[in-house]
């Protein structure tokens, strides 16, 4: 029992230091006049059109990103509860 708890706070540390890096991460795309920076979990830092920051974009491209994500994580959830893992 002790060694599973020492093995899941191991996952926990690796997991957050991942999650770290991946903030670290900003890729910044141009399609015409809209320019888009997104960070490597998938945050949007920034959207402009036409040279103008639009603060309702980005937070509407997060809402969305975060909601499918939950809607990937229950499906990912089934998948694992249908697979009967020992442990989860």
């Amino acid at each position: 029992m002790f060694e599973q708890l020492k093995q899941l706070n191991e996952l926990r540390k690796k997991g957050q230091r991942l999650k770290a890096e991946m903030e670290r991460i900003v890729v910044e795309v141009s399609e015409g006049d809209v320019k888009i920076s997104i960070r490597g979990d998938q945050e949007i830092e920034r959207v402009e059109v036409a040279g103008e920051e639009r603060e309702d974009l980005k937070k509407a491209f997060n809402k969305a990103v975060k909601e499918s994500q939950k809607e990937v994580s229950k499906k990912l959830s089934g998948m694992l509860m249908d697979m009967k893992v020992p442990g989860l």
